[in-house]
């Protein structure tokens, strides 16, 4: 396991209801191994997957953030 960790923090325009739905249809085949902390935030060490989700959403019109840390474990 790495100490990197990508964050995508996303919005997408609720309009029209269908462009939403075919959104998180193609969001479900590119997700892999991501972690979602709530409905528009994903977490992974995979730096492909993190670009991946960037660039869909904005494809879609999207407002996104991508952000890179580190894991921090509780002592």
């Amino acid at each position: 396991m790495g100490d990197s960790v990508y964050i995508v923090d996303y919005d997408i325009p609720r309009d029209p209801p269908g462009k939403r739905v075919q959104f998180y249809r193609d969001l479900k085949k590119v997700n892999g191994q991501c972690n979602f902390s709530t409905m528009s935030v994903i977490c992974t060490e995979e730096k492909e997957l993190a670009e991946a989700v960037y660039w869909l959403v904005t494809a879609y019109g999207g407002k996104v953030n991508m952000y890179k840390g580190k894991e921090i474990h509780p002592v």
